[in-house]
């Protein structure tokens, strides 16, 4: 396997330079036992075969496209005239036609062309496509208990104007929601670089405009509401229609979401994995019919939100799994070890893994709101061998966002302190298994307290009556810090003591300063956070399809302590739960 290997990488060294012909083979001679340690003694010879001449490429001559035009097929190969001919640039081109989807056959031949002045040979390229359709039509249907009847139907384009460009179209119909899109690609829109053997790669760029109707927005707040509400997240009459706070009929809500997006990408070191995305993206969510629902009053101010403006988000990615072992019979296939480690996102043993993403609404582009909002992550892993091959993880999230342009969105007499609050499709939310594992779903941060008003009813139409209930805001600001290690138990199961800290706040300058609020000023007493501190231990199993599940108790050291205002006008005091379980596949992070 060892002498393979050594004919492989022969042939890629002549392959590189140019020798299109050259053939590597080898053979074994014995030449007995070493007379000091006994041991069998062998040579391996290798013999070029055939070396030749340096091979470049004369012309390169293209058959059987009819729609395609020569110029998007030369763009897309990796074969320029000119330079040397090398077999895997020929086996690269023809992946990369396949790859666009809009052939069925493609072949790539070499036929000689005489020689340069320098005695090099010459030969042309012949490329044989045979074009498949360039449309495919999807369309179909079915019937869900959550969602009725729905359908679907799609169609897309493979080759635009014969460029090799991509374009297509579906819509998603239910009773429920409704969705129509389209989208442009560009697969080769800038040069991104070529790859260490010479590959030519290309950034793309994509259009898409998105249009969403969703009016399952109830069943959303029925599972995200505190418990003290029983899953009421609205008034209805004794038909479970409907009605707004005096009991007149209205309509059920829904959230319509009009999205118009533009993005590509470049790549900043392959190696790393380090890339820099770019992007334009102009929303405009609207809220309707929302009179029936228990936060109305919450939701009104954000019921037209209109953003436009551009967004960054840069990667790099150095996860690796070293904990890979090979058999004996692996090694002896390969020739070598192999690599000792392998990029590997789900499971790392070391390496880190860095996100960060900037976002900023200008007015002058359309939006009626401005603001700007940076998020970025950091994840380090660090295995020690002395302890039994332990992986020590950590992360820091930091989330900041402020409003420059409209932020006064909420009455200061109703909800003070509220100004300068991000959209609630911008906010920061913490909470959950992979976050702040000493909360609930999102539960982290400040909260609002909501009276209800009206007539309210349960699932059999029977009038209720409804405590007031604090509901997650979110928040300007995030800081959540997390540290665990992952101890080997056995081969498939490890033991993961953590530490999880941080949470969700009002504005950036609460995450060093807690403001200072009157005892009796219940409002800001709930919008103010501080630091939580969660410890807790988890197990991960492997399992037969790969990956792990996971289960993790976390207990809250502090958990936050809420003022919910009562009828008879004291306040009660409403505490998070110190414990909670989370079930998951994969890591937290």
């Amino acid at each position: 396997a060892r002498a393979r290997n050594g004919v492989r990488e022969l042939s890629a060294l002549y392959s590189k330079a140019g020798f299109y012909d050259a053939k590597v083979n080898y053979s074994i001679v014995e030449l007995g036992k070493d007379e000091i340690t006994g041991d069998e003694l062998v040579k391996v010879v290798y013999t070029l075969e055939n070396e030749g001449k340096k091979v470049f490429i004369n012309r390169i001559l293209i058959n059987g496209n009819e729609m395609t035009k020569s110029e998007a097929i030369l763009k897309a190969i990796n074969l320029r005239v000119d330079d040397v001919l090398r077999s895997t640039d020929i086996f690269t081109s023809e992946q990369n036609l396949y790859a666009t989807d809009a052939f069925d056959l493609v072949e790539i031949k070499a036929e000689e062309a005489g020689e340069r002045a320098d005695g090099s040979r010459l030969s042309d390229l012949i490329i044989n496509v045979d074009e498949k359709p360039p449309r495919l039509i999807t369309y179909g249907g079915g019937y869900a208990t959550d969602f009725g009847a729905n359908g679907f139907f799609d169609i897309r384009h493979f080759n635009l104007l014969g460029k090799l460009l991509q374009g297509g179209a579906r819509v998603r119909a239910s009773s429920f929601q409704q969705l129509v899109q389209i989208d442009f690609i560009n697969p080769r829109f800038l040069n991104d670089g070529t790859t260490e053997d010479g590959v030519i790669r290309y950034a793309p760029l994509t259009f898409a405009a998105q249009y969403q109707r969703d009016s399952t927005v109830t069943r959303f707040f029925r599972s995200t509401f505190d418990r003290g509400t029983f899953g009421i997240v609205q008034r209805v009459d004794e038909n479970g229609n409907p009605i707004d706070l005096f009991g007149a009929n209205t309509s059920d809500p829904t959230i319509n979401r009009l999205t118009f997006s533009a993005e590509t990408s470049r790549t900043i070191s392959r190696k790393k994995r380090s890339i820099l995305f770019a992007r334009y993206k102009f929303e405009d969510v609207r809220l309707f019919n929302v009179e029936s629902l228990l936060i109305k009053d919450l939701l009104l101010p954000d019921s037209r939100i209109r953003t436009s403006g551009f967004g960054a988000n840069f990667v790099l990615d150095t996860r690796e799994d070293c904990s890979i072992t090979y058999t004996i019979l692996d090694i002896i296939r390969r020739g070598d070890p192999g690599e000792p480690c392998r990029y590997n996102p789900g499971n790392p043993t070391r390496g880190s893994y860095l996100t960060a993403q900037y976002d900023i609404s200008l007015p002058t582009l359309g939006a009626n709101i401005g603001f700007q909002k940076l998020q970025a992550s950091y994840n380090t892993y660090y295995t020690i061998s002395q302890l039994k091959n332990t992986t020590f993880a950590g992360r820091g999230v930091i989330g900041l966002g402020k409003v420059f342009s409209e932020g006064q969105r909420f009455s200061p007499t109703q909800f003070p302190d509220l100004e300068g609050v991000l959209p609630i499709s911008e906010r920061f939310f913490a909470g959950g298994s992979t976050t702040l594992r000493g909360f609930e779903f999102e539960a982290a941060g400040p909260r609002v307290v909501i009276v209800p008003q009206g007539i309210f009813r349960n699932s059999k139409g029977e009038p209720v009556f409804l405590t007031p209930f604090s509901v997650p805001f979110g928040g300007n600001a995030l800081a959540i810090v997390n540290l665990e290690a992952r101890v080997p138990l056995s081969k498939s199961i490890r033991a993961v003591p953590f530490y999880d800290g941080g949470n969700v706040f009002q504005r950036v300058s609460d995450i060093f300063n807690p403001p200072e609020v009157p005892e009796g000023d219940v409002f800001r007493q709930n919008l103010r956070a501080v630091w939580s501190h969660t410890v807790g231990l988890g197990l991960r199993l492997k399992t037969p399809i790969g990956g792990e599940f996971g289960i993790d108790y976390g207990f809250l050291l502090n958990p936050p302590r809420f003022l919910i205002p009562q009828p008879d006008g004291t306040n009660a005091i409403y505490q998070l739960r110190k414990n909670q379980i989370h079930f998951r596949f994969a890591q937290a992070f």
